[in-house]
């Protein structure tokens, strides 16, 4: 039985495992761990049975990640992205992390974590902060990137469709490089994380990897991208609000990646350790998209027939994907060293859209979050009525009828005044 358990684990991490008893869980740190990306990685994790984690973050648990994740963590609040107190003082110690005392209380008591586990690191600095801290006690450090590190990157050579790892160099021009910078400072930004992390391996220091990830789609997207575009097509009918699909972006390729991709690529990294040390990986969908393309798509999905999009002349025009312009990712690498097996987009699509449909219907906090996000960003004040409506008759119960009834203060709300006035006086007249 002993050998069974320990059979799921990585080899160097079966060894410590089997070697100090069944009792002996390995110990993983979390940056993250309760959004999108990381909440699939840690429930795959934990149903292992073999990990003692730890997850840091500003203690937000979006979704359902409170029950697949948090009751079976130990939890640490500590925000990465707060200034010391010191901060622009001499001698000042600027480690974020050194002011978390519940997270240093967990560190110094440990002696190592097998693995370290970044979700959060959007800026180089917190990379630091974490190199520093931990220094020591890391087995592995798997670090989550993103294929926005090729914007700030030397273009590609022609001929070349899609971004491979290699792609990743910055120019020398220093002016190009600023260039770049300021036209994505966060593509910047996690590519220097990305080097922080080369540099003190260099130094000799722990090993380390980073798997680039395109804009990632599914279950659970707490930015709420994915379901701006999903009411957007849910309810094209009842608001009449053509899909923006600004001019200039009807041909921009990208690629995607589905959220149980991510935890894949993820754990698959972790699990072949040394051959996955020390470099990148591009992991992403095979198929490349453009935004008209994943609309109809999505439409398609929903079974929505007869959309149509509308240019940069609207006022108001935005896009929400794609994120990057250098084109899609080639995930060779990662298939031929990792054994990943990308979802195929119809599947990943039917999916996330089955999920999202359960979540509007079912979980009433995050339906009333993603009205919100809807009706900021995309339904005009005029329309409000109209919204609110057509989700009181898709819900059906009497109680959430009269719950968005209520929410109405347009003409729609009028006509419900009156036709309720009419209702009263009908009935004191039978009276």
């Amino acid at each position: 039985m002993a050998l069974k358990k320990c059979a799921v684990l990585p080899l160097l991490a079966v060894l410590a495992h089997c070697v100090s008893g069944e009792h002996e869980r390995v110990k993983i740190l979390s940056f993250g761990g309760n959004g999108m990306i990381g909440s699939e990685v840690l429930s795959r994790l934990l149903a292992r049975g073999a990990y003692d984690v730890t997850v840091v973050s500003r203690g937000n648990w979006p979704f359902d990640s409170a029950e697949r994740v948090r009751q079976h963590v130990h939890a640490v609040k500590c925000d990465r992205a707060k200034d010391a107190e010191c901060a622009g003082l001499p001698d000042c110690d600027i480690n974020t992390l050194h002011y978390c005392a519940d997270l240093m209380s967990v560190v110094n008591a440990t002696d190592r974590f097998e693995y370290v586990l970044d979700f959060s690191g959007y800026e180089a600095k917190w990379v630091h902060d974490a190199i520093h801290a931990l220094k020591g006690k890391v087995g592995y450090y798997v670090y989550v990137s993103t294929d926005s590190v090729y914007e700030v990157c030397e273009e590609r050579g022609t001929g070349r469709e899609r971004s491979s790892e290699s792609d990743a160099v910055r120019p020398r021009d220093p002016e190009k490089r600023d260039e770049l910078r300021v036209a994505d400072a966060y593509g910047d930004a996690k590519l220097a994380a990305e080097e922080a992390l080369g540099d003190q391996r260099d130094d000799g220091g722990f090993p380390w990897v980073a798997l680039r990830f395109s804009d990632v789609i599914g279950p659970r997207d707490n930015t709420f991208r994915w379901i701006l575009y999903h009411l957007w097509i849910k309810f094209y009918h009842d608001l009449e609000i053509p899909l923006h699909v600004p001019e200039g972006m009807q041909d921009v390729t990208a690629s995607f990646t589905y959220v149980e991709d991510a935890a894949s690529a993820i754990i698959l990294a972790m699990d072949k350790r040394e051959k996955a040390w020390d470099g990148a990986f591009n992991i992403a969908m095979e198929e490349k998209f453009t935004l008209p393309g994943a609309l109809a798509r999505m439409a398609e999905t929903l079974k929505i027939t007869n959309t149509t999009t509308s240019g940069d002349s609207v006022e108001g025009s935005f896009f929400i994907y794609p994120t990057v312009f250098r084109g899609p990712v080639d995930v060779s690498k990662a298939k031929e060293v990792l054994g990943f097996t990308p979802t195929d987009a119809e599947t990943a699509f039917r999916e996330t859209v089955q999920w999202y449909e359960e979540a509007f219907s079912k979980r009433e906090v995050e339906r009333e979050e993603m009205l919100r996000r809807f009706k900021n960003w995309v339904v005009p004040r005029s329309h409000h009525d109209r919204l609110l409506a057509a989700v009181g008759r898709l819900l059906g119960d009497a109680v959430t009828k009269k719950k968005y009834r209520s929410k109405r203060k347009g003409e729609l709300a009028d006509i419900d005044a009156a036709a309720a006035a009419a209702t009263a006086a009908a009935q004191r007249e039978e009276l």
